[in-house]
């Protein structure tokens, strides 16, 4: 832009984003949040000044612009503005403001007093305007998951996401909970001690215990349904009871393949890395769960099942917490797999094994195959190859939404073995392929002191991260 710039100034938006302007999805609430984020912004965007660089007498000029609103910024700070409509305007910019040659209320602007002097008397002319001459052409965004597509035309031609991740989320009961789940540790001398107390602070709480039925038949306590029968447990428990290690957890997981109800996890196991409470705190934390108003984090699974030689799918869906591991077992020779990312070549494997896992599972086998720790809020997948051929195979972190599919080829030399959460174990015969995807319904996990302070705690406290010996000289 040739054109000598005095001055930018970030007017009102006056053109809202209307519920009627994105097509299939106005009555979800999401747009209702959304708008009155965008409302907000606006209104903060609208008290800041961007001071263009090339003319700045009497401020600070670093190549940046100054900007400075009624926030107190300093002119060498940067900071991005989502700005809907600019215009190269003096006399625009003293209308906003009230004021002359002097600036706004808001302070000096880019300057040591008297503010920028602009050109007088210029006429307005619209440098981007949605409704301008100028305006890029509007569009339709097709957005898609495993629940739909949805149809987007947003108003003000703007490429934005609902929300930048999900720290966690804040849990209320509408009415009392009924039924809790108080699942154990099994054949533990401490968790069958504490389970009575359990049971009985449940009880005076007018929740009622169910238990599994070995632990019904072991114990005597709560109520449970026939070995054989299923229960049909995510449509009647409304949360669960965790008394033992990180084994425990991933056990409930396996309880509930689908919708999983609240857990909260008291660490009486060998490690506790997913324990959040200590035994120490039951009685205070089952009756805050009982009351609500608790946070949770939702840990991420996987869902995998096999395709036959012929193309056929196996009905059977193995759902897991940690990792679907793919190696030789208990063969000597290295296994050879071939890849595909959304049914697209990836790479081809060979190696021990290789390794897909949910960042839950990246604290677990996937690091010590090399993976990296990888913090639960993160929505990803880890692909970790198991001792690799080439040493350049390096481990990847992939979006959530991809589709994995592990394919033995017809000329492999051994058959490789899949297991799922260390449990179940399943040989892959050659021609047959494992498709691994995320899975949508996650465990939530009930926080202590929210979702990163308990994982760093568990990352310093069970793996020792970052911690110097007692024999080394400190800072």
């Amino acid at each position: 832009m040739e054109q000598k710039v005095g001055e930018i100034i970030v007017a009102q938006n006056r053109h809202r984003v209307s519920d009627a302007s994105i097509a299939s999805s106005s009555s979800s609430p999401d747009h209702a949040r959304d708008g009155e984020i965008e409302r907000l912004a606006e209104e903060a965007s609208a008290r800041l000044v961007i001071n263009d660089p090339r003319e700045s007498p009497g401020g600070t000029n670093d190549g940046l612009g100054g900007i400075q609103g009624r926030g107190g910024f300093e002119g060498h700070r940067h900071h991005s503005h989502s700005m809907e409509s600019l215009y190269w305007n003096d006399e625009e910019r003293r209308a906003k403001s009230g004021s002359g040659r002097g600036g706004g209320p808001g302070g000096t602007l880019g300057g040591n007093g008297g503010g920028v002097p602009g050109s007088m008397g210029t006429k307005a002319t619209p440098l981007l305007s949605p409704l301008g001459p100028n305006a890029k052409v509007p569009f339709k965004l097709l957005m898609c998951n495993d629940d739909g597509c949805e149809l987007h035309e947003p108003a003000d031609r703007a490429i934005r996401s609902r929300q930048t991740g999900m720290p966690h989320s804040q849990f209320s009961w509408t009415s009392p909970p009924k039924n809790a789940l108080v699942v154990k540790k099994p054949n533990d001398v401490q968790t069958t001690e504490m389970m009575p107390r359990v049971v009985d602070m449940l009880a005076r709480n007018d929740v009622e215990a169910w238990v599994e039925p070995a632990v019904h038949w072991e114990t005597g306590l709560g109520k449970t349904w026939a070995q054989d029968d299923d229960p049909r447990l995510d449509g009647v428990i409304d949360f669960i009871v965790c008394l033992g290690g990180d084994g425990t957890i991933l056990w409930v997981s396996n309880l509930f393949p689908k919708s999983v109800p609240p857990v909260v996890s008291f660490g009486m196991g060998s490690l506790g890395f997913l324990t959040s409470f200590s035994r120490e705190s039951i009685p205070r934390v089952v009756d805050d769960v009982v009351k609500g108003d608790f946070v949770f984090t939702l840990r991420s699974r996987l869902v995998a099942h096999v395709v036959k030689a012929d193309g056929s799918e196996e009905r059977r869906r193995h759902i897991v917490l940690n990792e679907v591991v793919i190696d030789r077992g208990a063969n000597s020779t290295l296994i050879d797999l071939d890849v595909n990312i959304d049914g697209n070549p990836m790479t081809k494997v060979l190696a021990d094994g290789v390794m897909i896992s949910t960042p839950t599972g990246s604290t677990a086998y996937s690091l010590a195959a090399g993976g990296s720790m990888v913090h639960p809020g993160v929505s990803g997948v880890l692909f970790v190859p198991i001792c690799p051929h080439t040493l350049s195979f390096r481990p990847l972190v992939l979006p959530d939404s991809v589709v994995l599919t592990i394919r033995v080829p017809e000329s492999a030399r051994v058959e490789p073995y899949a297991s799922f959460d260390g449990k179940e174990q399943r040989c892959l015969k050659r021609g047959e392929s494992l498709v691994v995807r995320g899975w949508r319904y996650p465990v939530p996990s009930i926080c202590n002191s929210g979702e990163s302070v308990d994982w760093f705690r568990a990352v310093k406290e069970s793996l020792l991260w970052n911690v110097r010996g007692s024999m080394q000289k400190p800072y």
